[in-house]
């Protein structure tokens, strides 16, 4: 086999030869900066999932701001005008990495860091848990509020290997409060493989479709999402916290638990940024976020650039919080 590995090669190799220098080598991608404009605008064009869920038109977009760009254009102003096209996509799975700089990010929340400071775990921790564990870094901290539970998620990943001791440690408890504020999100399997505890039966809590090919058309078939049965049901009411900070594996654990008849969804709508993402790299070396999913909840709607909503809107403000307040989590307490 290996003989015949070599003798194809040296064929197409010899083909090579006879064709012109132009065919037989493919020339890097340019750095200059319309070349990296183009390579960005056109990696989108082909492999982004959302234009239709946030309502963009990419092509008026490239129309806006192609003129902007010329052989002469700095880093910095090319940058700032990338940022600027990235901006009218308003997405949280979308940002701009550049060497010694800040990354920017699409979604002006968290680019912003707007309303960041609502939501304090510390103060969580100091103020209302009577006890405080905590595991994998920081990554899930739970104790108990009176005859309640409190578990905290910082991510979407390793952590979720801890669900099953905390919800042996809260065992008894008349009720959780499920926290995801400020869920930076991670790898969202863990949301659903972990789950177990939580369903007392199989449920349907989304389906997804990721994109295969360059045409606007070019997706996987649906895969349909569900959470299954595992270990000691925990069969206690349950009120889940999210802000405008719960973002991607975080939404979709949020879905998860919206699957759930014993659920109630508390707090600020969720970030919108639900599709998975890919990084990639421009022939000058910045990297960048490209998001390549179509999400539909079970209720067969996408919330992509929208967040899922809760059941009772409930919002934290700054005066609250610096008086050692937190008003969502206290009108959670308050619901069991």
């Amino acid at each position: 086999m290996k003989h015949y590995i070599k003798y194809f090669a040296l064929f197409f190799f010899a083909i090579g030869l006879i064709q012109c220098e132009k065919t037989a080598f493919v020339p890097e991608p340019g750095k200059d900066p319309e070349a990296i404009f183009e390579a960005l605008w056109t990696s989108f064009q082909n492999d982004y999932a959302g234009f239709d869920q946030r309502h963009v038109d990419w092509q008026e977009q490239y129309q806006r701001f192609r003129p902007q760009v010329n052989a002469n254009t700095t880093d910095d102003a090319l940058a700032n005008t990338i940022e600027s096209m990235l901006s009218t996509l308003d997405d949280g799975h979308v940002a701009l990495i550049r060497p010694n700089r800040r990354v920017f990010y699409s979604n002006k929340i968290v680019n912003e860091e707007i309303d960041h400071e609502l939501f304090n775990l510390e103060l969580i921790k100091t103020h209302y848990l009577q006890d405080v564990h905590s595991d994998y870094g920081g990554g899930i901290v739970y104790g108990k509020i009176g005859t309640l539970g409190y578990i905290h998620l910082k991510y979407i990943g390793l952590n979720l290997l801890g669900l099953d001791e905390a919800l042996n440690y809260l065992d008894g408890v008349e009720g959780l409060i499920f926290d995801l504020r400020h869920n930076a999100g991670g790898d969202f399997t863990y949301a659903y493989s972990e789950f177990g505890r939580l369903t007392n039966q199989e449920r349907f809590a989304h389906r997804s479709q990721t994109k295969n090919g360059t045409g606007p058309d070019d997706y996987t078939p649906w895969y349909d999402w569900n959470i299954y049965p595992k270990g000691k049901y925990f069969d206690k009411p349950i009120v889940l916290l999210t802000d405008r900070y719960t973002i991607s594996a975080g939404e979709r654990m949020t879905m998860a638990f919206k699957a759930l008849p014993n659920v109630v969804h508390l707090g600020d709508t969720t970030n919108g940024a639900i599709s998975t993402k890919i990084l990639k790299e421009l022939p000058n070396g910045w990297v960048y976020s490209v998001a390549t999913q179509h999400i539909e909840f079970l209720d067969g709607k996408s919330y992509e650039g929208i967040g899922l909503i809760p059941d009772e809107v409930i919002r934290n403000t700054k005066e609250e919080v610096e008086a050692k307040v937190d008003h969502q989590l206290e009108v959670a307490i308050k619901r069991f």
